[in-house]
């Protein structure tokens, strides 16, 4: 008998706890939250309570929230409901319904109920809410009372239940797998019962998984279960039912396209409740005639659309092969609609991220592939008591309230033109409790909001700007010639982008790099312009020889001008002279004094070319080449090479690469087109095992642009600049700074050079930065032109690696993707390793040069001399052959005075 009754006692227990839910999963089998423009309710299944928030949900001067116990502790809350235009605020009340899981032997609640219960919490308190906020009076609590519970104990655990309330809150409809009714609270508490088998159509098996309810229909979506041994345990429908009656008047089934991923889907598992199989529907409160339905496990969200008594699809958005795109839906207004995005694997077993996607552009039958915007953002930050993953979504309706996986909630509510609702509650004007509720913000600088909506603020596009000092509703156009990208602030002069570089290409050796060969090109070359006939020996040597010309023909003229005698003894004093300048033919010919003269001339102007040449170096410090047709004639060659720093450097360079070594840096940071200020801004070196912060030798922000500057530790380091805000930055102007210093013949010269990073399409920055700055040890030796010790000067040279389309964002991305609340700028600073060596050498020292022209004059002598040797022994005998052929007698031969004058005193 004993072993019969422990026997008996055990399929009792058995029985009555074949029922047990996880009371601290709040997605499990309903919606935990519910809210409206008064209300907001939340159960709280783990704490079997209630927390309710009254509106306004951002009231500062107090407390407008209440929490209260379940009435019964083995009363298990399904969902909670409220009428979205239930907007009394007096004796408020929400609906609550469930299903009653006795603990123990017990097969009963407290009050001797089993089963399926629906009920209302009312506020009993005899004052309006507007009482205590306009007193500010501490809310009592103690007012809430269940009423009109109701309980269906016929039908069994229900395992798909769930409720949809009138918008105005006077009943509500209640849709199990078994059974639908009707529950009015008020005036008594009336409930309306039809069994599952006369309602969902062709006798099917329905589990209904979300609900909601106008003032003549009801949309409800689940699954229809297959028939026995398909291969497809269950098909995605919706249902359209009348209210009136609970009847169906039109249905809709899912099917999937073919081929898709969808369509190996055999949604085994749906006849008990999974997280997995979760659905959400919302009415459009506005017009009622438009619903979105979300099936996360398909990553789809359908528009319905609804003529008279039929449900039509309009649009849908499938995104992609993944799981928890409609994972709740709602409305906001008739054109601006909300889908929480909770993304899991194909296998719902790992969770990644969880994001509202906002529209604010709807129209009446369409569904866009985008949304507007995404949050969590860089303006509405997720808070740091939410957590990251989020179950469900609702609206009241135009504010959004978020239920996390941890019970926590969070209130966004709608903001009006030129305003966002933070979420940041590190600037929250009260300190942040649960729910979360945003608080109202003026549009940062450089963005701007023309409706009302709970999306944040957007960003100005290029060419226009907002200071951000008053509400934002739409941007100021900037001047034409400024900097005013997107989301800018301020008017900024386009000369802060101009980069400053210490580097240059070094110089290439000429095509001469032999003396004689400039020498014999200078000395043999006449330009065409002004300047390269002054300074050409060739031009002035033939106005010489035209001047000697033109004297000749003078004293030739002088025969019919003068008496005869006067005229031989002119003739025979300019011969003399002639004769001894001939330098050409030793006195011989008058002539070759012509000649001689020219020779001189070209000598002389030889050796000021040479002597100016020479003086030529280096090359950096001379001006432009005066004595020469090319001005940039320079007595320099030069060699540029590569030379690894792991070879030993030479004795005589040691210094110069020591004080490289030494030389103290200073960053310069500059952030172009902001309105962040000095106080958000912090550096740090990080390094593999610790990050230590900088101390900033200076910072200011004048006329939008934040200026900074820290001294660096060491040249190789990795820093992080963070501005610890959200505010936009246009541009950034990185650069190092070092002081110069002179030691014997070796010269560090000073650092100072800026790059800036700026979007050529006129983008923003983006919320993390990396740049890359390779520093490279310039050494430039200079050979000397007297002596044996060169010149050594080191410099840096930087060469960064960035990439544009990473730095900088566009304004669909910024609204979508950008979710931080901070700017991290990372520059990784390193020393490359080899060296860049550049020598410079003169072409010709004072010895060579001397001797060089030396020999050019005695070569135009030369030159001279063949000349006339030619001409005596080729040319005029040539002359003077083909003249006897045509007259019959020969030139008088040329011969030299003195030859004359002996043949003269022989006879």
């Amino acid at each position: 008998m004993r072993l019969i009754f422990l026997i008996i006692l055990f399929h009792l227990e058995l029985f009555n706890s074949s029922f047990s839910p996880d009371t601290s999963n709040y997605d499990a089998y309903g919606l935990k939250i519910a809210a409206n423009d008064v209300i907001f309710v939340e159960a709280q299944g783990d704490e079997e309570t209630y927390l309710v928030q009254f509106a306004p949900y951002d009231y500062a001067m107090g407390s407008l929230q209440c929490s209260f116990d379940y009435d019964d502790s083995t009363h298990y809350v399904y969902s909670v409901g409220v009428g979205q235009k239930q907007n009394t605020t007096k004796n408020s009340y929400f609906y609550f319904a469930g299903e009653v899981v006795p603990a123990g032997f017990s097969k009963t609640d407290m009050s001797g109920h089993n089963g399926t219960f629906i009920g209302i919490w009312i506020n009993t308190d005899p004052q309006d809410i507007t009482v205590y906020t306009a007193t500010r009076q501490p809310l009592p609590c103690i007012y809430f009372q269940p009423e009109k519970l109701q309980f269906l104990n016929s039908y069994g655990h229900q395992e798909f239940f769930v409720i949809a309330v009138e918008p105005y809150g006077t009943y509500a409809i209640g849709l199990a797998t078994s059974f639908a009714f009707t529950y009015r609270p008020f005036p008594s508490g009336s409930i309306t019962a039809k069994a599952g088998s006369s309602i969902w159509p062709n006798n099917s098996t329905f589990n209904p998984c979300a609900a909601d309810a106008s003032n003549t229909y009801t949309i409800v979506a689940g699954f229809v279960a297959g028939a026995a041994g398909s291969r497809v345990r269950a098909t995605p429908t919706v249902y359209l039912i009348w209210n009136s009656n609970l009847t169906v008047l039109s249905t809709w089934s899912y099917s999937a396209t073919s081929n898709s991923w969808q369509s190996r889907l055999t949604y085994s598992g749906v006849s008990s409740w999974s997280s997995k199989f979760t659905m959400s529907v919302k009415i459009n409160s506005d017009d009622p005639t438009r619903v979105l339905v979300g099936m996360p496990f398909l990553n789809t969200v359908f528009l319905f659309t609804i003529d008279g008594t039929t449900l039509t699809l309009a649009s849908y958005v499938d995104h992609g092969q993944s799981v928890g795109f409609g994972k709740g839906v709602t409305w906001l207004t008739d054109s601006q609609a909300a889908i929480l995005v909770s993304t899991y694997s194909l296998d719902y077993t790992t969770w990644y991220s969880s994001q509202i996607y906002v529209y604010t552009s709807l129209n009446d039958t369409d569904l866009p592939s985008s949304p507007s915007a995404i949050i969590p953002n860089t303006q509405q930050p997720l808070p740091s008591t939410i957590n990251s993953i989020l179950l469900r979504i609702i609206s009241t309706p135009e504010s959004v309230v978020v239920l996390d996986a941890a019970g926590g909630a969070l209130i966004i509510l709608s903001e009006a033109a030129g305003y966002y609702g933070s979420t940041d509650t590190t600037n929250a004007p009260v300190a942040a409790s649960m729910p979360v509720v945003s608080h109202s913000t003026t549009c940062i600088g450089g963005t701007y909001k023309s409706d009302v909506g709970i999306h944040p603020c957007k960003l100005c596009s290029s060419g226009t700007k907002n200071l951000g000092t008053t509400a934002g509703i739409s941007c100021t156009n900037c001047s034409s010639d400024s900097f005013c990208p997107l989301g800018a602030v301020y008017e900024i002069n386009s000369t802060l982008l101009i980069s400053l570089s210490q580097a240059y290409s070094y110089p290439r050796s000429p095509e001469m790099t032999n003396f004689e060969d400039v020498l014999l090109m200078n000395m043999f070359t006449m330009g065409s312009t002004t300047s390269c006939l002054i300074v050409s020996p060739i031009f002035w040597s033939l106005i010489l020889t035209g001047i000697c010309i033109i004297i000749l023909l003078i004293m030739a003229s002088l025969i019919w001008c003068v008496h005869p005698t006067k005229h031989e003894r002119y003739k025979a004093t300019m011969k003399t002279v002639f004769q001894k300048t001939d330098l050409v033919g030793e006195g011989e010919l008058w002539a070759g004094g012509i000649a001689s003269l020219a020779v001189v001339l070209i000598t002389i102007m030889a050796y000021t070319f040479s002597i100016s040449y020479m003086n030529q170096y280096p090359a950096e410090k001379t001006q432009g080449s005066k004595f020469a047709c090319d001005s940039t004639l320079r007595n320099a060659k030069f060699e540029s090479s590569l030379q690894a720093l792991a070879v030993p450097v030479p004795d005589d360079e040691q210094t110069i690469f020591d004080l490289l070594n030494d030389q103290n840096f200073t960053l310069q940071l500059d952030f172009i087109n902001t309105a962040a200020s000095c106080i958000t801004f912090s550096i740090s070196e990080v390094t593999d095992v610790s990050t230590t912060a900088l101390t900033n030798s200076s910072c200011n922000n004048i006329n939008g642009t934040l200026h900074t500057t820290v001294k660096l530790p060491e040249h190789a380091i990795v820093l992080q600049a963070v501005i610890s805000d959200i505010q936009l930055i246009g541009g950034l102007r990185i650069g190092l700074l070092g002081s110069g210093t002179q030691k014997d013949t070796f010269t560090l010269q000073e650092l100072n050079f800026l790059q800036t990073f700026y979007s050529p399409s006129s983008e923003t920055l983006a919320q993390i930065v990396t740049i890359d700055m390779a520093l490279t040890k310039v050494i430039n030796e200079t050979d000397p032109l007297f002596g044996d010790t060169s010149d050594f000067a080191g410099i840096w040279y930087p060469t960064f690696t960035y990439s544009l389309s990473e730095m900088f964002i566009s304004s669909d991305y910024y609204l979508t993707s950008a979710n931080l609340t901070s700017t991290t700028i990372t520059i990784d600073i390193t020393e490359t390793s080899y060296y860049i060596k550049n020598i410079q050498s003169p072409i010709a020292k004072e010895p060579e040069i001397i001797f060089r022209t030396l020999l050019f004059a005695f070569l135009c002598l030369e030159i001279c001399a063949m000349a006339f040797l030619i001409c005596r022994l080729l040319i005029m005998p040539l002359i003077n052959k083909i003249y006897m052929r045509f007259t019959g007698h020969p030139i008088v031969p040329f011969k030299p005075e003195h030859d004359k004058e002996s043949n003269h005193q022989h006879h």
